[in-house]
């Protein structure tokens, strides 16, 4: 198994895995914060929505550019539409991670190792950009998982 395999198949599984997570959650559980500028869960999913579309478009710039510049993708709370449902936040997130899926596995070999600079680490490669994005969801379902567990404690009180 190659890694832009194992990358893939990773970027593949976020979408089953976060609406594993989200299954149990009612409406006012996507809202509870643990603390007043804590994000809930539903601050996450949106999130996770929003962050998809400038990542593939770095992505896409890396593909067609030679050594593109590229910014930090900052969290920009204002994108986050809490007036939509969990399954709404759900469905625009995995809606764009098929894209970003699609635009990957049409990739040849060899543009996996396209150079970029990015603004924090410099000198990187799209492959790397990939495993970035992969550790992205990785540390914001562990943040759902975290925040569940807050809301099931914060429950039995």
């Amino acid at each position: 198994m190659t890694r832009r395999s194992v990358l893939i198949e990773s970027l593949q599984s976020t979408p089953r895995d976060l609406a594993r997570l989200l299954r149990p959650i009612d409406a006012a559980g996507a809202l509870w914060r643990p603390a007043a500028d804590d994000w809930c869960i539903a601050d996450t999913v949106a999130h996770l929505g929003y962050c998809e579309a400038p990542y593939l478009a770095r992505l896409r710039r890396v593909v067609e550019q030679d050594n593109p510049f590229e910014p930090s993708l900052p969290p920009d709370e204002r994108a986050h539409d809490l007036a939509r449902s969990l399954a709404e936040l759900l469905e625009v997130f995995v809606a764009r991670r098929v894209a970003t899926v699609a635009f990957l596995a049409g990739l040849e070999q060899r543009d996996w190792g396209r150079p970029l600079v990015h603004a924090s680490i410099g000198a990187t490669k799209l492959r790397d950009q990939v495993q970035e994005l992969v550790a992205h969801d990785n540390m914001h379902l562990e943040q759902i998982v975290a925040l569940r567990e807050q809301l099931e404690a914060a429950s039995q009180v």
